[in-house]
């Protein structure tokens, strides 16, 4: 194994409000002084990871949350079917991150599907704002991003838990994984019908991720949460910091 490895790599998965988790995830490693020196994320996760990688810690996502000037990337509850731009989710990244991946402090990995090839891409260079706002893109709803005439969405449609990105970069590689599907389901709203079939669609595709990590927190407490609860982010923060406790033990890494 290369020397020149990352010891210790974080994937995000995909999962809207449900990826609050992994700020609880990131709390536990906090704790621990686990820090993620590379960084892969799908949609939610790419947002999470990006802030991440820019040096925020828990408390400041959290913050973030809270602050009603950044609900609008937080909080997308009254997007319906259609084509919306994505002029709000673009101010508020660049707000909180900069223009390009090279200004990151961790190298991190944004994963998006390619409509025009109709495969998984991995972008970690050039335009970061893009890059993130493109996996962000959930078919139906937001317009694609077109990227070098390529037209790019969702990467949670592909590849929601993107381990095998940094999988070759880390020694031990730690996946956070929110999209737990319940026994039960209520359909009476479009984004209850839309989260249902996103969280059936990637649980096939996710098993051979999952099987990449050294440490999968994947708490089943999850799959009682909308991908549209941002108002209850903190309750859901805790799920993911309960989840990690059970996982992480600090000894592993030291």
């Amino acid at each position: 194994m290369s020397t020149h490895l990352k010891h210790i790599g974080l994937a995000l998965s995909g999962g809207g409000a449900r990826g609050f988790a992994h700020v609880g995830v990131l709390k536990v490693m906090e704790e621990n002084n686990i820090l993620p020196e590379v960084i892969s994320g799908t949609s939610m996760g790419a947002v999470i990871g990006a802030l991440i990688a820019n040096g925020y810690a828990s408390s400041d996502i959290i913050n973030m949350a809270f602050d009603k000037t950044n609900l609008r990337i937080f909080n997308v509850r009254g997007l319906k079917l259609g084509l919306s731009n994505h002029t709000y989710v673009k101010r508020t990244l660049e707000k909180l991150l900069p223009s390009s991946f090279e200004d990151l402090q961790v190298p991190f990995y944004v994963s998006t599907t390619n409509l025009t090839t109709a495969k998984h891409e991995v972008f970690s260079s050039g335009n970061l704002i893009d890059a993130i706002t493109a996996s962000l893109s959930i078919p139906l709803i937001f317009k694609p991003v077109k990227i070098n005439n390529h037209y790019y969405a969702d990467g949670g449609l592909v590849k929601n838990l993107p381990a095998s990105s940094i999988r070759d970069k880390c020694k031990l590689l730690i996946g956070s994984h929110v999209n737990h599907i319940p026994d039960t389901c209520n359909l009476t709203k479009t984004s209850q019908l839309i989260d249902r079939a996103i969280r059936i669609s990637i649980h096939n595709t996710v098993a051979t991720e999952t099987a990449l990590c050294d440490v999968l927190i994947d708490p089943p407490e999850c799959g009682h949460y909308d991908m549209l609860d941002f108002k209850i982010f903190d309750q859901i923060v805790a799920t993911g910091y309960e989840a990690a406790i059970q996982k992480i033990n600090k000894y592993q890494y030291i």
